[in-house]
């Protein structure tokens, strides 16, 4: 009689014993060898194993998959995360590192995401679907929103990973992040040992049908993370697009740091790489410091010089949690926001020396010393060290008067509020759902609203205005300050609170905008969907709002609550040429096409040109741009019924003929400044140029004539 079938939490216990016989082993042969032995019995023991349940939704398929079907025959591979997660997002160049190895198309090999959420908006398809798009996500994934798969297996911990043989099998778990090699290891081994016996079989393809739900919106942002001001107006870090826009206060673009393709490279404005930056830090006259998320470093950006640098970090996640080395040398992860302040040698009125690192990657914060200065505690740092300030390791909602031994829980946002004898630094602890505070001057970490009183409850979340642990949040990720009131963008619940002391405690409200945006667009909600980050204009009159899942910036007024958008423009509107060949994207105009449009000789009156615009592959022009197209004539027999006008695909130009049937030799250009987007989803400035030639033909033909104008761009 057979006994009941093993869980996958016994299976998760053996797999950690089987990674610790691996790592004592030296050659890859003996790792195999293990690897088969434990394959054998696991192939054949049972381990209870469920079926994804019906009527769930899926994203990046054009249909719901099942284990029976298309799972049977190869290996799967089942992500179980949650959006939210920074381990999570930290395994996703490991799954994209596996399935470069074997594709999808291959049928040997799937990914599958099972999304089992922590919080209650992330239950929500529409948010899971623009974190897919956020994260770049391109394999299958299930909104699994009451986690019945993940309660049925017995899964414990985001992420972990569950592979799966060919007839669904359970064979390997792995728990936590870091497991790229091993990931890999298993997989290949497992290839070998069920095709050798002829169980893993070529499947049929999976119906994948990338979820596009991110239609063209009249911004020119893509899931924009965090923004913050400087003198002449804001620096928004558009985080889909791995760039940063430098604009005024009226939202025009002056400068565009990064080309928009994910990668870390220093350099020009132009060349220079970033993957998903998110916070900024703006230093007097002319310096902007990056939290440069995607590749683990601290960048520093040049206004004057349009240059960029990487001051801290390797460009490889780190694991480090004490830190000490300095500049390039010192390894960190994922750090999500920035902030200045001094060491407590310096005055107020020197320069601030000090750039504070929410360490989201480690849950710590970390300070990078932009000069020689002493810290806590008698500590003395020498410039370009790069170290921890605060902060354990341990993910936890731990505050002491010990700053080591503090716990935080994913902190994403920082701002410093000066008081007249320190300094302390909030912070928005996201997983924790509160907001913290740091004193710079003692080092103790306290609790401000929030979260829960038992340091290892991080699901003390929600939508409670109140005093202290009894008010909730849901998941904050931004915030600011204006003077001791401290802004928060309380994300997961689509709303900005407003946190001010009272008493020895603090309280938080909800400032109840009122969006007076006119024309939303049919992407966006009304109002505010995950906001992210903020930061307050410098008289403090209003804040600026990155509206992450809008894709937009949002100014919300501290005096009347009004919130309106504000739109960034790559150009200013009155003047389309102004900024030709922006930051190089832009391909100059270096040949004059020439068309050749037959016109009947029977004496027609009037000829209409109707426009074709033809873009490389994947390239598509922006709608909501100030496209426009300009025509001239020396002729005066041509009579234009218009010089200039906006331009579409498909405009029109119409032109009165001259009553005399012999019209060749006669000649009118065309002129074209418009704004395409790259297939990246970058828009930039372009021009073309066209002189039409016009001459006769007996037969009979149309007098609307297409016009053929072919876009050239840097790619």
């Amino acid at each position: 009689m057979e006994g009941p079938a093993r869980t996958v939490s016994e299976l998760t216990l053996v797999c950690l014993e089987l990674a610790g016989k691996i790592e004592e082993l030296t050659t890859r042969e003996e790792r195999e060898a293990c690897i088969i032995e434990h394959l054998v019995q696991y192939s054949q023991e049972k381990v209870h194993m469920v079926d994804f349940d019906t009527g769930l939704e899926w994203f990046n398929v054009s249909r719901p998959l099942t284990l029976s079907g298309d799972l049977h025959g190869r290996i799967s591979v089942l992500d179980f995360f949650t959006y939210c997660c920074i381990n999570c997002m930290h395994i996703l160049p490991d799954l994209e590192a596996l399935e470069a190895l074997h594709p999808p198309s291959d049928g040997e090999v799937l990914v599958v995401g099972v999304h089992s959420a922590k919080f209650e908006n992330e239950r929500l398809s529409e948010n899971i679907l623009a974190a897919v798009k956020r994260y770049g996500i391109q394999h299958p994934v299930v909104n699994d929103p009451k986690a019945k798969m993940w309660m049925a297996l017995g899964i414990s911990c985001w992420p972990t990973l569950l592979v799966l043989g060919p007839s669904g099998e359970p064979l390997f778990v792995l728990v936590g992040e870091g497991h790229r090699e091993r990931l890999q290891l298993y997989v290949d081994v497992a290839i070998k040992h069920f095709s050798d016996s002829g169980t893993l079989k070529s499947s049929s393809p999976v119906p994948m049908a990338p979820s596009e739900h991110l239609q063209a919106t009249s911004s020119i942002l893509r899931f924009p993370g965090k923004v913050a001001v400087h003198p002449g107006g804001l620096i928004v870090s558009d985080s889909g697009h791995h760039r940063l826009l430098i604009t005024d206060h009226q939202g025009n673009v002056k400068h565009v740091v990064g080309s928009g393709e994910a990668g870390h490279q220093d350099g020009n404005f132009s060349s220079s790489k970033f993957t998903n930056p998110q916070g900024t830090a703006y230093l007097h006259p002319n310096i902007i410091f990056v939290a440069d998320t995607g590749n683990h470093l601290i960048r520093k950006v040049d206004i004057s010089a349009e240059e960029v640098t990487t001051i801290a970090g390797t460009g490889e996640k780190g694991t480090d949690h004490e830190g000490g080395n300095t500049g390039t040398t010192q390894a960190i992860s994922s750090p999500w926001d920035v902030c200045l302040t001094r060491t407590l040698d310096r005055s107020k009125e020197e320069p601030e020396n000090l750039l504070l690192v929410a360490m989201a990657g480690t849950h710590q914060i970390w300070g990078v010393f932009l000069t020689d200065g002493k810290w806590l505690k008698g500590s003395f740092y020498e410039k370009g060290t790069v170290v921890r300030l605060a902060g354990s390791g341990a993910e936890e909602n731990r505050n002491t008067s010990y700053p080591a031994r503090a716990g935080f829980a994913q902190p994403s946002g920082l701002t410093c509020c000066a008081l007249p004898d320190k300094t302390e630094l909030f912070i928005a602890d996201s997983e924790s759902s509160a907001i913290r505070k740091f004193d710079l001057k003692d080092g103790s970490v306290k609790a401000v609203v929030g979260g829960a009183r038992d340091p290892l409850d991080l699901f003390a979340y929600g939508d409670v205005d109140g005093s202290g642990v009894e008010a909730k949040l849901q998941h904050p990720i931004g915030v600011t300050s204006v003077g001791q009131t401290v802004y928060v963008a309380d994300s997961y619940n689509s709303k900005i609170k407003a946190v001010q002391p009272s008493g020895k405690t603090y309280t938080v409200s909800t400032i109840s905008t009122t969006d007076s945006t006119d024309n939303v667009d049919q992407n966006q909600k009304r109002g505010l969907n995950e906001p992210a980050g903020l930061c307050a204009a410098p008289n403090g009159s209003c804040l600026y709002v990155a509206d992450t899942n809008n894709h937009a910036i949002k100014v919300l007024s501290l005096t009347d609550n009004s919130l309106q958008e504000l739109p960034v423009r790559m150009v200013d509107e009155g003047d389309s040429s102004s900024q030709d060949l922006l930051n190089g994207n832009l391909e100059e105009e270096k040949e004059v096409q020439e068309v050749v449009v037959s016109v009947p000789q029977d004496g027609a009156q009037e000829l209409t040109l109707l426009i074709k615009l033809n873009f490389p592959e994947g390239v598509t022009l922006n709608d909501q741009a100030p496209n426009k197209w300009k025509v001239e004539s020396h002729d005066p027999d041509l009579v234009l019924a218009a010089s200039q006008g906006t331009l579409q695909q498909g405009s029109e130009l119409l032109v009165s003929l001259p009553t005399a049937a012999n019209i060749s030799q006669r000649d009118i250009t065309l002129s074209c400044t418009l704004f395409p987007c790259l297939p990246s989803g970058v828009c930039v400035a372009a021009a073309a140029k066209c002189v039409i030639y016009l001459t006769n033909t007996e037969e009979e033909t149309d007098t609307k004539k297409e016009v053929p104008i072919n876009v050239r761009l840097k790619l």
